[in-house]
């Protein structure tokens, strides 16, 4: 991958990083029993709660996935496979810039036929 490109990379990934960042920031999960003494009103606001903490979860790993891939570029291993140390198609990696395996071993993953480091 030519230099231009990974800066170009490193930036769309900064750049999403933050935005998860702040979308993390303004997340508030606590939910508070007073402001709704109806018991079915309070279940709608747990469920909401959890729902928005689960997409919280999601968030989080993706920046640490982000993290991930800014330190590949850093240590000029960006674009290569972590299982079979393949290249990485610059398709997918156009798709998903924090893409830690090729396509054929993102398979084995979701499959739980590889383990995810």
């Amino acid at each position: 991958m030519s230099q231009s490109n990974l800066n170009s990379t490193k930036e769309k990934l900064i750049a999403e990083r933050e935005t998860l960042s702040r979308k993390l920031s303004r997340n508030d999960l606590s939910v508070d029993a007073s402001e709704t003494p109806d018991p079915v009103d309070l279940a709608v606001r747990n469920y909401s709660k959890n729902v928005m903490l689960a997409v919280s979860e999601n968030e989080s790993r993706q920046v640490v996935l982000i993290n991930e891939a800014l330190t590949r570029i850093a240590d000029d291993e960006y674009g290569t496979c972590q299982n079979c140390e393949k290249e990485i198609n610059p398709k997918r990696l156009d798709a998903v810039p924090w893409a830690r395996y090729c396509l054929s071993c993102q398979e084995l993953v979701e499959q739980n036929l590889l383990d995810e480091d």
